[in-house]
């Protein structure tokens, strides 16, 4: 006498238990949304501890940075980790977005933003050197070592791709307005701080105004990240 034995079919084998709710990766939203302030935050702190220059001559910038080796390093670290946070934190933007219209873009500007401000925070650090040599050397020597190496075409590359930082942040801007995600009128003072940082002479409190102003999108972006995922988060309790 034999026996069938009957397999189940494999929609009727037991699968994992997958628990209710938003996955991991969602929890680095409101992450994203406080990074985003808070390397907003830094970068208008960073602008306003830059030490002052005389003038935009090589000369000059390079006898800024060495005159105070403490307030150059204080400026250095807080211009490096706001870029830093910053960029990072709007690779996030695009989850912000339901639906087809301004998707695609939001992404360009994210991919801009992160690339063009990771790139700024890394080329900060140049000041320790740039301070460096200004101690270090007779003032003709450092100026001439100066332009030896702005001259080399890596620094240029690297200085080009440094306007990706500040063209990202209003494309990824004008796409989530056009999704819905925030307000039009939020580009105004980010093309407005940029504009007036383009047009006049560097001063720090200046500048670190202009910034304060240019991160009001920036910081509505952030609390949309940190509102998203508690929107999200009740939904799914």
């Amino acid at each position: 006498m034999t026996s069938n034995l009957v397999t189940p079919a494999p929609s009727a084998l037991p699968g994992p238990v997958v628990p209710p709710g938003r996955s991991a990766a969602s929890r680095l939203l409101p992450i994203a949304g406080g990074a985003l302030i808070a390397g907003s935050l830094l970068y208008v702190a960073g602008l306003a501890t830059s030490p002052p220059w005389d003038s935009p001559s090589d000369a000059d910038y390079i006898a800024s940075l060495a005159r105070d080796e403490g307030q150059t390093t204080l400026s250095a670290v807080l211009l490096h980790y706001g870029n830093l946070l910053a960029g990072l934190a709007w690779l996030a933007a695009p989850a912000l977005v339901r639906g087809r219209k301004g998707s695609v873009s939001t992404v360009v500007g994210a991919l801009m933003a992160a690339l063009g401000l990771v790139t700024v925070a890394g080329f900060v650090l140049y000041d320790y050197w740039t301070a460096a040599v200004g101690r270090e050397l007779p003032a003709g020597q450092a100026e001439e070592l100066f332009g030896i190496v702005q001259a080399n075409p890596g620094v240029g590359a690297v200085g080009f791709v440094t306007l990706f930082g500040l063209l990202g942040p209003l494309v990824a801007i004008a796409a989530l307005a056009r999704a819905g995600v925030i307000s039009w009128w939020l580009l105004a003072p980010a093309v407005g701080a940029l504009a007036a940082s383009a047009l006049l002479t560097f001063e720090p409190l200046s500048y670190a105004g202009f910034a304060a102003v240019g991160a009001v999108p920036v910081v509505v972006v952030g609390l949309r990240m940190i509102q998203r995922r508690r929107a999200e988060a009740a939904v799914s309790a």
